[in-house]
């Protein structure tokens, strides 16, 4: 495998630095923290990085050709998320079959695993002692030993979900997709020791399974008519709370389009009553969603404070401001820009960096994901309205932004 890479530093270019409307932020926020934004391309297998560089303005540093990286075409880049430290980067790689490791600070590929088809989202345990990766096509949870210190990483083991326990007692309550498979994860986060996963990746095909990530098995199930999730996953600041989103554009037959958020007390596993916010143990999913106030509900961030959580809707382009003290809207987004899907934000809680998706998208709906400016936007979280938008690779129809993520570097 190849395993040199080529880096495109683009600082001082002329091209490189985009201006935004308002607002003032360099490299260094106002309490020294320093970050760079990660935007996937999973159009063109590129990762680009970028710095803020005062005056609401943002400079492309550098450009990671995944292509070139593995030494093959089409790999792409999904998601990416990043350890504890910050001082590697995972990026699950659908069409590619793959995860790879990134070194973040000279941006050099120090893994290359094969982790299965529909490597969807890749994410470091609360430790780092382990990579998790939701592989859809496998309809299984994929577990990577990391040694962040030799830099190895070996696959050690997997859940295929249909094969668990937990989940084969119950499968019937699950609807089988038309390769017979009941169960196939697309997104978790941690709380508590767990790690929750939704299932999907139509809403036909919605659930959560929460696993261990210890002992490495799933402890609990939450059928599509208890907790129908297909898509984002995220725990709270301090672990209490866990959130899920749900989406369907309204081209969907079987429901007109969906838009829900769901919220998981983490102590006792149960969800959230949207009138009490106090868990119950007797529910249907009717019960416990909550309306996100458009269609295609998919990515969401908290602020840097944990005081807001920000969730979107992908073919309406708005979405909601919460209070996760109450679990009540404050607030709502008119504008994410087209075609919004996932979201980070920064660490002065100044910004949230959207990916904005492309004319020809890759994965999703081309109903609710089609898009015309592939990139990024930037909103102001004081303000709630997009600042600027950064195209990386402005005219190029194959463009498709999907994942990104914020790297703290100081």
């Amino acid at each position: 495998m190849k395993q040199t890479t080529r880096r495109s530093f683009l600082a001082g270019t002329a091209g490189a630095t985009l201006t935004a409307a308002a607002g003032c932020l360099g490299s260094d926020d106002a309490d020294g923290t320093s970050y760079e934004v990660w935007a996937l391309d999973q159009g063109t297998d590129q990762i680009y990085i970028y710095e803020p560089d005062g005056d609401d303005e943002f400079e492309a540093v550098a450009e990671i050709d995944v292509n070139e990286d593995v030494d093959e075409f089409g790999q792409v880049p999904h998601m990416v998320d990043f350890s504890a430290d910050y001082e590697y980067a995972a990026v699950a790689c659908t069409a590619g079959a793959k995860t790879l490791v990134y070194r973040t600070e000279d941006r050099e590929l120090v893994a290359n695993l094969d982790t299965g088809a529909g490597s969807h989202f890749a994410g470091f345990t609360p430790d780092d002692e382990y990579i998790q990766v939701d592989a859809i096509g496998e309809g299984a949870i994929v577990r990577v030993d990391a040694d962040l210190e030799d830099e190895s990483f070996d696959i050690v083991d997997e859940i295929v979900i249909d094969d668990a326990p937990a989940f084969a007692d119950r499968a019937e309550e699950f609807p089988a997709d038309g390769d017979g498979v009941r169960g196939r994860p697309i997104c978790h986060d941690y709380a508590n020791g767990h790690s929750y996963h939704t299932l999907g990746p139509s809403v036909d095909f919605a659930g959560v399974v929460v696993v261990d990530y210890d002992a490495f098995e799933i402890e609990q199930v939450f059928s599509p008519g208890e907790i129908r999730s297909n898509c984002g996953t995220m725990a709270s600041p301090d672990e209490e709370t866990f959130y899920f989103t749900a989406g369907a554009p309204s081209n969907h037959e079987e429901t007109g389009g969906v838009g829900e958020w769901y919220a998981l007390d983490t102590e006792t596993n149960l969800p959230l009553d949207p009138e009490t916010n106090e868990p119950v143990d007797d529910f249907s999913a009717e019960d416990v969603a909550r309306d996100t106030d458009g269609y295609d509900a998919h990515g969401f961030w908290f602020t840097a404070g944990g005081e807001e959580l920000w969730i979107l809707n992908r073919e309406t382009d708005n979405g909601l401001v919460v209070d996760p003290e109450t679990n009540e809207v404050i607030d709502e987004i008119e504008d994410y820009g087209p075609a919004p899907d996932i979201m980070w934000g920064s660490p002065d809680d100044e910004y949230m960096f959207v990916t904005l998706r492309g004319p020809d998208p890759l994965s999703g709906d081309p109903h609710a994901a089609e898009g015309e400016t592939p990139g990024f936007s930037v909103l102001s979280v004081e303000d709630r309205e997009i600042v600027t938008v950064i195209e990386p690779d402005e005219g190029n129809e194959d463009s498709d932004f999907h994942g990104i993520g914020v790297r703290v570097t100081e």
